[in-house]
């Protein structure tokens, strides 16, 4: 498990008097799916993980997933977009005492969008 910083408790709207931290964590188990299931997206866009996560441009709630956001931010680098999902710690599961990263991707701007519209909005880059 690796350490990747704090996330901004004030961007999470409902969510952030319920997480029992603003610790954000990388399980190995994780890392490996991620590597498996999106090849090369760990290897080129990891070293923006904490971008992601302090600056992103949108965070969403997932309806599918309970205390579960999307976070989603488009880097200048190579013009791509990065949908990140992330496990919040709400003290429901004790299993999980760190906000955990589930999976990241690249995605296409098409996807992005339809994000955007689909979900519940709980912060918005001004």
């Amino acid at each position: 498990m690796q350490y990747i910083c704090k996330i901004d408790k004030r961007k999470l709207g409902d969510y952030k008097d319920k997480i029992t931290t603003e610790k954000v964590v990388l399980t190995n188990e994780r890392l490996k799916h991620i590597k498996e299931r999106h090849p090369g997206d760990y290897e080129n866009y990891s070293k923006f993980l904490i971008k992601v996560i302090k600056k992103p441009d949108y965070i969403l709630e997932d309806t599918k997933n309970i205390d579960t956001v999307i976070l989603l931010k488009r880097l200048k680098y190579k013009r791509k977009n990065i949908q990140l999902i992330m496990k919040l710690s709400t003290g429901r599961d004790t299993r999980r005492n760190k906000n955990s990263i589930l999976t990241f991707w690249k995605v296409r701007n098409s996807t992005y969008l339809q994000l955007i519209r689909n979900k519940r909005i709980l912060y918005k880059k001004e």
